[in-house]
């Protein structure tokens, strides 16, 4: 699978990898995880008696060379599980690990990007979940590498290049798709804004053009009782001019009358036989 360099062929333990001892998790919290360091050499430990003073020798325990570790811990995320293999067996252990990964044709083969069009069909909590995904995928194909770079392996038939190539398109789509969302949420945020201005703008105008209406119904009710009175006013003038009217009439009557009966008797006067003498 991979081009090995002819100096590493007498290294043979880089090319092995041991891992820490799978404990269940279901072991109890109180019982403490003996450690894989080789002990102490065995130390004299006097007697604390006074009537005996020869020390004795504590023999250590060996504890073997590896440290028992949980099988829910957390440093196992950065290595890939692998349940069952191509024969139907099932893994156990540290055998269900792998450190470098699978062939070229294998890794290209099940990997792809992300589309923009399916992670538009995501919820926030969906893509907020696989964002931290591609983040753990990111880490363990940077452990793989660094584990090829370890053991010397010329790295011409990985996918590492390739597969963190499709993991930071799908983290920059995820991105996209987020600010997306956002440039919406402002937007609608703008819209509804906008609204509500304009609604508030409408019910102005209409408080505005109800007053108008009102003050002018106000208005031409006010002229209307001007011409009324008005009206009423130069009624009762015309009525008292036609009250003065006949009694001017009566004295021009009598007049006319006085001025007759002095015409009568000047012409009666001129008719007289002293008139006719001369």
């Amino acid at each position: 699978m991979f081009a090995l360099p002819r100096r590493c062929a007498h290294l043979p333990s880089l090319f092995s990898r041991s891992f820490a001892e799978i404990v269940p998790s279901t072991a109890r919290s109180s019982e403490a995880l003996r450690g894989s360091v080789d002990p102490p050499p065995p130390a004299q430990i006097p007697d604390t008696k006074e009537n005996d003073q020869t020390p004795k020798i504590i023999n250590p325990v060996r504890l073997g060379n590896r440290v028992p570790v949980r099988e829910d811990h957390g440093l196992y995320a950065f290595f890939r599980k692998r349940l069952q293999g191509e024969d139907g067996r099932t893994y156990v252990g540290e055998a269900q690990y792998e450190t470098i990964g699978g062939s070229l044709f294998q890794e290209r083969a099940q990997r792809r990007s992300w589309k923009a069009s399916e992670l538009r069909l995501k919820s926030f909590q969906d893509l907020h979940t696989l964002w931290y995904v591609l983040l753990r995928e990111r880490n363990l194909l940077a452990t793989q590498k660094e584990e090829v770079r370890r053991i010397g392996a010329v790295p011409v038939l990985t996918a590492f290049r390739y597969k963190t190539r499709q993991v930071k398109k799908s983290m920059a789509r995820i991105k996209y798709v987020m600010n997306e969302r956002r440039l919406a949420y402002e937007g609608a945020v703008k819209l509804a804004e906008q609204e509500k201005q304009d609604h508030l703008d409408r019910v102005v105008l209409d408080h505005q053009m109800s007053q108008y209406y009102k003050e002018r119904k106000q208005l031409r009710w006010r002229e209307a009782n001007r011409e009324k009175r008005q009206e009423a006013k130069e009624a009762k003038t015309s009525a008292k001019t036609a009250e003065v009217e006949p009694v001017s009439t009566n004295v021009d009557v009598t007049t006319q009358a006085q001025a007759h009966s002095e015409g009568s008797a000047q012409v009666g006067s001129q008719d007289t036989p002293e008139s006719r003498a001369q």
